[in-house]
């Protein structure tokens, strides 16, 4: 017989994802795992920010974010940004890592340092409890040359990929 459990949804991967926004020169980061597809046409995603949390009000405001999908080797960047509040540090200084303009955003600068980047206008924001959820179309991707496929598409890289379970990150590897 099985054991029932309290609900939750901290049993299942979800991918690590540093969400920019604010502006190039008043630029934060804050790493979220609450992100997901829920679109084809138009492409959009949706993304979970606590509304106490010092991204929720530049996401708000500016109807803007980028959504950074870091490499495993870029894993301290996500714990750190995941750990720090803007409203204490300026992670892009503190990390050294370069905010850079993301066309055609109005204000959400995206992380140089990432090699795959999509820019993402927020269209719908729903307020569920503890989080808020803002379902955004991506209006641009941008990456590395070495993410680019023939096809117009990124690559995924899935084993570089970094995923966050049950307090701990972890790579996707195909089986």
């Amino acid at each position: 017989m099985k054991k029932q459990l309290p609900p939750s949804v901290h049993s299942f991967p979800a991918p690590a994802i540093l969400i920019s926004c604010g502006t190039i020169d008043k630029p934060n980061i804050i790493t979220c795992a609450w992100f997901g597809t829920v679109n084809s046409e138009p492409p959009m995603v949706s993304v979970s920010i606590r509304k106490e949390r010092f991204s929720y009000p530049l996401v708000h405001n500016s109807g803007e974010f980028t959504a950074n999908i870091p490499r495993i080797s870029e894993l301290e960047l996500v714990k750190v940004c995941g750990t720090k509040s803007g409203r204490d540090v300026n992670k892009f200084t503190d990390l050294g890592i370069t905010p850079v303009a993301c066309s055609p955003l109005e204000s959400a600068p995206m992380i140089d340092e990432c090699s795959l980047v999509l820019g993402c206008k927020v269209k719908h924001e729903l307020e569920l409890g503890t989080h808020c959820v803002f379902i955004a179309e991506v209006v641009s991707i941008h990456c590395d040359p070495d993410r680019a496929r023939p096809s117009g598409r990124p690559s995924p890289n899935p084993e570089d990929q970094v995923v966050y379970l049950d307090g701990n990150y972890w790579n996707l590897s195909r089986i």
